[in-house]
Parts: structure tokens; C-alpha cells; sequence
């Protein structure tokens, strides 16, 4: 495929953000739109995104072992990508940003921009979304596994069900009994599932323009207004102060390690954050996010390239396998090292920046590693 076709279709992808971007930066979104918006991705539209991607699409036997090879490779070429970033980054300071430079250097984005990418860059394709589907039931898997465990080091925050119990792998699970039986699902019950799963990708990146617009490019300092210790002492004291049987709109934190530092930094009295200033975390001037988006964009794709041409050698597999897979592997990093920065307590700024930064620089990364699939 033509480099500047590839380079116009990825673009056209990453151009969906700016709506977001623009309606966060004129404060027309509030402050969670951001976590609004992601249920709606997560529970409605990639779902939908999976149905519609099995539905009505020929099945045959001979299919089983291509899927095979997808399984296979997803595993190994996770672990394998996600040993090598702990080499690389085996000497970043803080346990936190090092567990975020690992987990955002092999988690990719392939249950919201993988499809939808794959049926751009190979309109008319249908075995390319399928592997793509396939992919994506080990990626949950991993993620909820190996992607925890990457975030948090700690085996017991692995919770199994997890592995089945979200909401694409049960969309999957749904839609494979039609699939293998060759059901055909009517054309007015495809039409608002493909709707609601066409979502997906214009959603996460309208997610992904709002996210950008509450970062700073560089890390800012700005010194907040002094005020009178003891009359900020007492107001903070006054407005902390929880009426008896009053309802809270927000979960209520169990312990102290539950709340993260910024969350703390909030809490905390006015007169001890007073003349302080507030060190802003940038996108663009921290070193290792760009290590991070050389290993996940260049590293990543070509070392399962390598891997999957090695084996290639020594037993037939299929091109078009070869040639998903490397683009799979090619994807920026998925929302879900940021997100479970988050849930668990990691470093959620190297988690986010990482992810920024590496799905617009893959608007160059990806039609310049299409060219290779000329030669697979």
C-alpha cells in the first residue's frame, strides 16, 4: 500500500480527536467527560464494534488454523515484546514510572483502533478483521492478567473473572455461536449494531482529544496564591466538615492508600499548599516517554515481525497472519496502561503522556512500517 494513502487514512483516524480537544479546551466538557465518555466506549460501542465484526461474516473450517496461529502469536509475541521493555527499562528510577513504561511500551491499542484500522488500511478484507477479533480475546485475557500484573507487581490484584467477565470478550462470546453456524443475522438487526459498534473509534479518540487538552506539552510550574494560615485553616476545616446522613456523590475512599496523589495534594489544608508552587507534569519533556513510544512503535512491530518470519522458516503460515499481526503490533498504546495507572495507584502521568504522545506519533510510524509488508 501506498505510504502517503496509509499516512491520509492514519490522519483521518487521529483528526477524530480534535473535536474533543477543542470542546475540553473551551471548557464546554466538564471535568469527567473524559470517564463519562469511556463507559459508553467500554460498555456500548466496542461490544457492538465485536458483534458487528462476526456477524454475517462466511465461516469455514479451514479458518481454525489461522485462528490458531493468531492465539499463539498474541500470547507469545505479548510476552516476548513485554520482556524485552523490562529489559529496556530496567534502570528507570521509581518502581511506579518503570511498571508505566513497561505496560505502555507492549499494551496496544487493538479493541478500539484495531479494527477500524484494519478494514481502512484493507477495505474488503474480512479474514483481517477476524484475526483482528481473535487477537483481541488473548489481548482481554492479557490485559486483565499480565497487564495488572504489570502495573501493580502484585499477583493477588489479578482478579481471573476479569478474563470473561468484560464486556468485548462477552460480546465475543455472544457473536461465535453465529459465526461458526453460518446464522445469518437480519439486516434490521445489523444495521443499529453496526451503528452503535461504529462508534468506537471516532469515541476513543474524541477520549483521547479531551485527555490531551487537561495536559500541558511541558512541565509548568505556577505559584499558587499565598493566603492567611490560620483563616484557610479553619475554612478548610469548615467545608471538610461532613453534615450527619449526608449523601455522597462519589465513592467514598476506604483508607489513605486509596487516594492518589493529586487527590491528596486536594485534600490537603489550603495553608499547607499556600505560596507552594505546583509542578505541572508535560507531555514532551520527559525522556522516557519517547523511549517508550520508540519501543511500542518501532521495536514492538518488528521484533514480532522478526519473530513470526523466523517461524515462518520452519513451518507455513499464512501471509495475511503475518501481516495483521505486525500491524497489531504497530498500534499506539492502549487506554488501558493509563487506566489501570489509575485504578491501582501507578504512575498515571508517564501512563498518560505515553499514551498521547504515541497515537499521533503513529500517524508517521505506521504508514512508514506498511511499506514493508510489500516484502512479507
Amino acid at each position: 500500500m501506498a505510504f502517503l494513502q496509509t499516512f491520509i487514512n492514519v490522519v483521518m483516524i487521529v483528526v477524530l480527536a480534535v473535536p474533543g480537544f477543542a470542546l475540553r479546551k473551551t471548557k464546554l466538557l466538564p471535568d469527567k467527560a473524559a470517564s463519562l465518555l469511556a463507559v459508553l466506549l467500554l460498555y456500548i460501542a466496542q461490544p457492538f464494534l465485536m458483534m458487528s465484526s462476526l456477524f454475517n461474516k462466511p465461516f469455514s473450517a479451514s479458518m481454525l488454523v489461522n485462528f490458531a496461529w493468531v492465539l499463539a502469536f498474541a500470547v507469545a509475541l505479548q510476552l516476548l515484546v513485554y520482556f524485552a521493555a523490562k529489559l529496556i527499562f530496567c534502570k528507570t528510577k521509581g518502581e511506579a514510572s518503570r511498571r508505566a513504561c513497561v505496560a505502555s511500551s507492549y499494551l496496544g491499542n487493538v479493541g478500539f483502533m484495531g479494527i477500524p484500522v484494519m478494514e481502512m488500511l484493507f477495505p474488503g478484507n474480512d479474514d483481517m478483521v477476524l484475526y483482528t477479533v481473535v487477537y483481541n480475546i488473548a489481548f482481554n485475557a492479557m490485559t486483565w492478567t499480565l497487564g495488572v500484573f504489570a502495573i501493580t507487581g502484585e499477583k493477588k490484584r489479578i482478579n481471573p473473572l476479569k478474563i470473561l467477565l468484560n464486556p468485548p470478550t462477552i460480546a465475543v462470546i455472544i457473536s461465535l455461536p453465529f459465526f461458526f453456524l453460518n446464522v445469518r443475522i437480519p439486516e434490521q438487526v445489523m444495521t443499529p449494531i453496526s451503528y452503535l459498534g461504529n462508534m468506537t473509534l471516532p469515541l476513543s479518540m474524541i477520549i483521547l482529544g479531551i485527555r490531551l487538552a487537561d495536559m500541558h506539552l511541558f512541565r509548568t510550574k505556577k505559584r499558587a496564591p499565598a493566603v492567611q494560615p490560620f483563616a484557610a485553616a479553619a475554612e478548610w476545616q469548615e467545608s471538610a466538615a461532613v453534615p450527619s446522613g449526608e449523601v455522597f456523590d462519589e465513592e467514598p475512599v476506604s483508607s489513605p492508600s486509596d487516594v492518589s496523589a493529586p487527590d491528596a495534594a486536594a485534600a490537603a489544608p489550603p495553608a499547607e499548599q499556600g505560596g507552594q508552587p505546583a509542578d505541572k507534569p508535560g507531555i514532551l519533556d520527559d525522556p522516557k516517554v519517547y523511549l517508550v513510544a520508540f519501543v511500542k512503535l518501532i521495536v514492538s512491530p518488528l521484533l514480532s515481525l522478526g519473530a513470526m518470519l523466523l517461524i515462518g522458516l520452519l513451518v507455513p503460515i499464512d501471509r495475511y497472519v503475518i501481516i495483521s499481526l505486525f500491524i497489531i503490533a504497530a498500534m499506539p498504546t492502549a487506554s488501558s496502561a493509563l487506566n489501570f495507572a489509575e485504578m491501582y495507584g501507578g504512575d498515571r502521568e508517564t501512563a498518560a503522556a505515553a499514551t498521547l504522545l504515541n497515537t499521533v506519533l503513529c500517524i508517521v510510524t505506521i504508514p512508514i512500517l506498511m511499506l514493508l509488508c510489500d516484502l512479507i
